[in-house]
């Protein structure tokens, strides 16, 4: 594989842990360099935003995040966002005004930055059981926890290889390790927060890599590239990360 330069690379605003492990997995299999750009905790307006102050980049930004902010009470794309979308794109905001954020991207007709990838519905859990093919009539009505569990279904059955229980097991080790520090630090120093929290915030972290293990698995065999590019006439937003990584 040819070295993957500057020039050919993309930046990607993402939400979450699975979002970043499935831009990992196309990434496995392209030429173009990956800089992952988390925005962990943020609602959409925050990381469209953020990815609109990325744009003037002289190579391909895109933002990819959930859209089931939307279906919170009260919540609309923000002044920020809208004007910020227009300015970059060249499109008139009373075009933008009023739409969901699934639907912009359609009016980005020149590609322009920042390029959204919305995750539908609900979450990233909708997109990827639409990748294994769930029509999305069918995932429409369903809350972002019940997409969750019909997902979870799919991770229980997959078939784990003796490299990744190692990898569990040592994941495993260092969060018990951990544990026990943090058991014996509230006997000899309880009034010591600070060391509890980072002891604490070591246990998430190995806690996420843990379960990443089961999740890059189920991509490697449930999701491979020819089942996902079988699918990108009718997922957008399958389409628009396979030409982002040049497949």
């Amino acid at each position: 594989m040819a070295a993957k330069t500057r020039k050919n690379s993309i930046y990607v605003m993402y939400e979450g842990d699975r979002e970043g492990a499935f831009l990992e997995h196309l990434a496995a299999y392209s030429e173009v360099r990956l800089n992952l750009q988390p925005c962990n905790g943020g609602s959409a307006n925050q990381i469209v935003t953020n990815g609109i102050k990325h744009s003037a980049r002289d190579v391909n930004v895109y933002v990819f995040f959930d859209e089931d902010f939307e279906s919170r009470p009260g919540y609309t794309i923000s002044n920020e966002a809208l004007e910020g979308l227009s300015n970059s794109w060249k499109i008139d905001r009373n075009v933008l005004q009023g739409r969901a954020y699934r639907d912009l991207q359609a009016l980005n007709t020149s590609s322009r930055n920042p390029i959204l990838i919305v995750s539908c519905p609900q979450s990233i859990e909708g997109f990827l059981l639409r990748l294994l093919g769930i029509p999305l009539q069918n995932l429409e009505d369903k809350t972002t926890l019940q997409l969750k569990n019909m997902l979870a279904s799919h991770l229980d059955s997959t078939v784990l290889c003796d490299e990744d229980n190692e990898k569990i097991q040592h994941y495993d080790t260092k969060i018990s390790k951990y544990s026990d520090e943090i058991a014996r630090l509230q006997q000899s120093e309880p009034q010591n927060k600070k060391h509890r929290q980072s002891l604490e915030a070591k246990i998430r972290e190995y806690g996420h890599y843990k379960s990443k293990v089961q999740f890059m698995r189920f991509l490697n065999d449930k999701l491979p590239l020819p089942v996902i590019a079988a699918k990108r006439e009718d997922i957008p937003e399958a389409n628009i990360l396979l030409e982002a990584f040049g497949l």
